[in-house]
C-alpha cells in the first residue's frame, strides 16, 4: 500500500487526497474539540450496534466478544486520562472516528467490522439523542435542588408580609413566601419541560442507528434490536451467546417477540432520522424557556437588592465590590445570570437558523448542532448551580419590608372587595375606593385606615361602610383574608409550603439514615457520592428497567444479589435519593404496564396508601416495607383480587403520577 493510501482518511478512499493536505481546511472540518463529551454515548450506542450485527449474522460471536473487550478497554483508558488519551487525533475530525481508529488498533480486524451497515450519519444522531436523555436527568436534579433551596428561604422568611408589583408598581399585599413558591412552580415547569421531553416518547422516535448515511442499507440489519439493545440492554459476559444473555436478565428466550411488544419503534423513515435534529433544537428550547425563568428571577431580586427597595440581602459571596467606590455590594452573580441568559437564546436561534435552509438529507452544517447544544447546557447548568447557592444564602429583611408597607395603597382592593360583601357593585365600588384613594393623596394621607367610616361615606357617596372596614384594611389583615385556591396570603402560602414539601420529603428521608430494621445504618450512608453508589448506578444500569417498574421483580433481586445485601428497603431508597439529585441515568422502560382496574379499585388502593404513609406523594417509603404488606393484603381482600406485591406497586406508582 502506498504511503498516500495509508495516510488517507478512512471515508475518502475515492479521493487522491483530503483536508490533511491543508491545515486550515483540516481545522476548518474537525468537530473533535467539542464533540469528545460523546464518547460514553458513541460506544454505547457502537456496543448496540455490534450486538445486532452479531444477532443477523453479519459478525460472528468472537468479532462481538472482541469488540464489546476493545470498547471496554477504550472507555476505561478515555475515563482514566481524559483529553490527554492518545487516541484523540485531530486528522480523524471526530469522536467516532477516533474511538474506531482506536479500536481498530487495539484490536484489528473485528474492529474494521463494526461500521458495516453503518454511516456517521446515523450515528452521531443516535450519540446526541443519549446525551440529551442523560443530560435531562441531570438538569431536573439541579432544578430540584433550586427548588429545595427556595422552599427552605420560604419556611424561613416566608411569613414577612410584603407589596407586591404589577408594571413594577405596588399592588396587592402578600407574603414574601407566596412569592417564593412562585419561582418554585416555574422552575418546576422547566423540569417538567424537560421530563417531557423524554417521557413522552417523542424522543424515541428518533433513534437512527440502521438508518446509514441516507436511505439505509441492503444488508439484513435488524433495528428494532439496536433500539431493544439500547433500551434494556448491557453487555454480555465474555463468551456469553445472546439467548443465555437474555436468559440472565430475564427477558424472553425470543428476543423479537419481546422487541415486537415495544410502544416506540426506531425512527420510521431513514432519510427523515439523520436529517433531523429536532432533538437538538427542542433541547435547546427547554434551556432556553429555564434560561429565561432564571433571568426573570434574577431582576427580581437584583431590584430588591436595591437601596431604594432594601428588601433582600446576600452572602458575601455572592456580591462583589467596585474597583473605586469601596461602599458597593454589587450583585454580580445574579447580573451574570440574567446576562448569560441571551447567550442561550442564541444558541437556539442558532439551531433553528441552520436547520432553516438545508435540505432533507444530511448536509455538514449539522455538524455544528452540538457547539450550541453543549454551550447552551454548560451554561444553564452553571446558572442553576449558581442560582442554588444564591437562594441558600438570601435572608429577607423583615424590618425594611415592614417600613415599607404604608406606601402605595396596598389595601385598595381589599377595600373595594369589603364593598361588594354589602351588596355594593364591583365597577361601583372600585369607583368609590378610588375616590378615596385619590382624596387621600391630595390631602397627604398615605393610609386608607387613617380616614373615619364618615369621611369614607362622604368622599365616596357610599353608605356601605360600617365600622367593620377597618378588618379589611391594613396589609397584614389582607393577607389573611385571602381565600381563594393558590393565594399568595397566608392561607395559600402556608397550604402550598406543605404541599411542596411533603412532595419533596421522601427525597429528604432517602438522604437520612433509614429507620427500617433491615437498613441500620443505611447501606452507603448518608449521602449519594462514593464508590458505593458508584457501584449501585452500574448494578442498576445493568438491569435497564425503570425505577418504578423495579420492586418485587427478578432485576431487583440481582441488584441485591450484586451489592451483596440483604437490605432491600434501603437500597430501593437509595436509588430513589439518586434519581431525586439527578445522579440516577435515564435508562430501560417500564417492561410491563399496570394492570388495569376500577375506578373503585383505585380509590381503595389509594386510600389505603394514604392511611399507610400520609399521601401518594410518600408512595417511595413503601416497596420492602412492613405497611406495604399490609396494604396489599388489604387491598387484594377488599378488592376480591390476587395481585402480586409488583402488581399493586405499579399501580399506587401510576396513581401517584
Amino acid at each position: 500500500m502506498s504511503a498516500m493510501a495509508q495516510s488517507r482518511k478512512p471515508w475518502e478512499h475515492a479521493k487522491s487526497g483530503g483536508s490533511e493536505a491543508d491545515p486550515l481546511a483540516q481545522r476548518f472540518v474537525e468537530s473533535l474539540s467539542y464533540d469528545t463529551r460523546l464518547y460514553k454515548h458513541d460506544i454505547a450506542g457502537s456496543i448496540a450496534h455490534a450486538r445486532m450485527l452479531q444477532h443477523v449474522g453479519l459478525i460472528t460471536q468472537k468479532d462481538l466478544a472482541a469488540i464489546e473487550r476493545g470498547l471496554g478497554e477504550i472507555e476505561a483508558e478515555i475515563d482514566a486520562q481524559g483529553e490527554r488519551w492518545g487516541g484523540w487525533l485531530v486528522e480523524l475530525e471526530d469522536v467516532h472516528m477516533c474511538i474506531e481508529a482506536a479500536l481498530i488498533k487495539k484490536i484489528g480486524e473485528p474492529g474494521k467490522k463494526l461500521h458495516t451497515g453503518r454511516s456517521r450519519n446515523d450515528q452521531v444522531a443516535t450519540d446526541l439523542l443519549l446525551w440529551c436523555s442523560q443530560s435531562i436527568m441531570e438538569l431536573t436534579g439541579r432544578l430540584e435542588q433550586l427548588n429545595q433551596a427556595f422552599i427552605d428561604l420560604a419556611d424561613r422568611d416566608g411569613r414577612v408580609v410584603m407589596p407586591s408589583y404589577t408594571h413594577l408598581q405596588r399592588a396587592q399585599p402578600v407574603v414574601v413566601g407566596g412569592e417564593l413558591l412562585a419561582w418554585v412552580n416555574a422552575f418546576d415547569r422547566c423540569a417538567t419541560r424537560l421530563s417531557a421531553f423524554w417521557d413522552d416518547g417523542a424522543i424515541h422516535d428518533v433513534y437512527a442507528l440502521g438508518s446509514g448515511a441516507i436511505a439505509g442499507s441492503s444488508l439484513p440489519l435488524d433495528r428494532r434490536y439496536t433500539q431493544s439493545m439500547l433500551l434494556i440492554g448491557v453487555p454480555p459476559s465474555e463468551g456469553m451467546t445472546t439467548e443465555q444473555y437474555l436468559k440472565e436478565v430475564g427477558l424472553p428466550a425470543e428476543l423479537s417477540e419481546y422487541i415486537n411488544t415495544l410502544p416506540d419503534a426506531p425512527a420510521a423513515n431513514a432519510i427523515d432520522s439523520t436529517a433531523s435534529r429536532d432533538v437538538a433544537v427542542d433541547f435547546a428550547y427547554g434551556l432556553s424557556m429555564t434560561a429565561m425563568w432564571l433571568s426573570r428571577w434574577a431582576e427580581q431580586w437584583i431590584i430588591y437588592m436595591t437601596a431604594e427597595f432594601g428588601f433582600l440581602s446576600l452572602g458575601d459571596a455572592y456580591t462583589t465590590g467596585s474597583s473605586m467606590m469601596p461602599q458597593k455590594r454589587n450583585p454580580d452573580m445574579l447580573e451574570l445570570i440574567r446576562g448569560r441568559c441571551g447567550g442561550v437564546y442564541g444558541h437556539l436561534v442558532a439551531l433553528l437558523t441552520m436547520c432553516k435552509g438545508i435540505t432533507i438529507g444530511y448536509n455538514r452544517d449539522l455538524q455544528e448542532d452540538k457547539r450550541h447544544v453543549f454551550a447552551a447546557y454548560d451554561t444553564v447548568k452553571d446558572c442553576l448551580d449558581m442560582a442554588t447557592r444564591i437562594v441558600k444564602s438570601a435572608k429577607f429583611n423583615e424590618q425594611r419590608i415592614t417600613q415599607s408597607l404604608d406606601r402605595g395603597f396596598l389595601d385598595a382592593t381589599s377595600l373595594a372587595e369589603h364593598l361588594v360583601t354589602k351588596g355594593v357593585a364591583f365597577r361601583t365600588a372600585h369607583q368609590y375606593v378610588g375616590a378615596l384613594v385619590n382624596h387621600c393623596i391630595e390631602q397627604g394621607i398615605v393610609k386608607l385606615a387613617d380616614l373615619t367610616v364618615e369621611q369614607m361615606k362622604q368622599i365616596a357617596g357610599c353608605d356601605a361602610v360600617g365600622d367593620d372596614v377597618y378588618e379589611w384594611l391594613g396589609p397584614e389583615n389582607v393577607v389573611k383574608r385571602y381565600q381563594t385556591d393558590g393565594n399568595a396570603g397566608l392561607t395559600g402560602f402556608e397550604q402550598q409550603l406543605a404541599e411542596w414539601k411533603e412532595r419533596l420529603e421522601s427525597s429528604h428521608q432517602a438522604n437520612e439514615p433509614s429507620s427500617h430494621p433491615e437498613a441500620a445504618g443505611g447501606l452507603f450512608g448518608d449521602d449519594v457520592s462514593g464508590d458505593a453508589s458508584a457501584s449501585l448506578i452500574v448494578a442498576y444500569e445493568q438491569q435497564k428497567r425503570t425505577l418504578d417498574d423495579l420492586p418485587y421483580t427478578d432485576q431487583f433481586e440481582a441488584i441485591i444479589a450484586a451489592l451483596g445485601t440483604d437490605d432491600r428497603y434501603g437500597t430501593f431508597h437509595r436509588l430513589h435519593n439518586l434519581r431525586k439529585a439527578g445522579q440516577l441515568p435515564k435508562v430501560g422502560k417500564a417492561w410491563e404496564k399496570p394492570p388495569v382496574i376500577t375506578a373503585e379499585q383505585e380509590e381503595l388502593l389509594a386510600q389505603l396508601v394514604i392511611e399507610a404513609v400520609g399521601s401518594l406523594s410518600k408512595r417511595d417509603q413503601l416497596p420492602y416495607a412492613p405497611p406495604f404488606d399490609e396494604v396489599i393484603q388489604k387491598f387484594n381482600a377488599q378488592a376480591d383480587l390476587q395481585f402480586t406485591p409488583h402488581q399493586v406497586w405499579r399501580v399506587v406508582a401510576k396513581l401517584a403520577k
